[in-house]
């Protein structure tokens, strides 16, 4: 995908973009900045999906899935060629029945995908990259993105997400419950010994 055809896309999403944006500058030394506007966020975005060669691990909250697929010349289509380039793409979620529609063409364009509650915002880190982002809404492009391709930034990054996927559900299994409308267990682990021995 070719940077015209990038800032072409762009354009006809945001008509306030300039056409003279470029999305495929490529840092030459470590850096670490957070980036302010949708302009800078989307183009920091765009050349994270660009770089990633090996693969892309995401984790997005539920309001993730529609930004993704109603965005398509930023998001899907990068999803898309990403793979194309031979990059594995693993996304977590929470999967719930107002974005279950999003989740199922997720599906279709990532290589494994999880269901896990209780996140707010997202991150992306790929084999030399990691991105986060504070907060999502809802079918809206992100606005501030924190960046870093800094090695030890990037290797925390892999792990906070590994501890993440670990703990996540197959997304299909989560898409079957919330069609069967099956309620699944929920076991609350006791931390204090005096709350075991009221318990018992």
């Amino acid at each position: 995908m070719n940077e015209e055809y990038i800032t072409a896309s762009l354009y006809r999403e945001f008509p306030f973009f300039p056409y003279s944006l470029s999305v495929s500058e490529k840092s030459q030394q470590d850096s670490t900045e957070v980036l302010y506007g949708v302009e800078s966020a989307v183009r920091r975005g765009v050349q994270f999906m660009q770089n990633a060669n090996k693969w892309m691990d995401l984790y997005v909250d539920e309001n993730g899935p529609s930004i993704i697929i109603e965005f398509p010349d930023i998001y899907k289509n990068n999803y898309i060629e990403a793979r194309r380039r031979g990059a594995k793409i693993r996304l977590i979620t929470e999967i719930t029945k107002e974005n279950m529609r999003y989740c199922k063409e997720l599906i279709k364009i990532v290589d494994e995908f999880r269901h896990l509650e209780g996140f707010n915002g997202g991150i992306a880190v790929s084999e030399s990259e990691y991105m986060t982002i504070t907060t999502l809404r809802q079918s809206e492009i992100l606005t501030q993105v924190f960046y870093s391709n800094v090695k030890e930034v990037v290797e925390q990054g892999q792990y906070v997400f590994d501890t993440f996927w670990k703990k996540a559900v197959p997304a299909e299994q989560k898409i079957r419950e919330i069609g069967e409308g099956i309620v699944p267990d929920f076991i609350e682990p006791i931390k204090d010994a005096n709350e075991l021995q009221v318990v018992s």
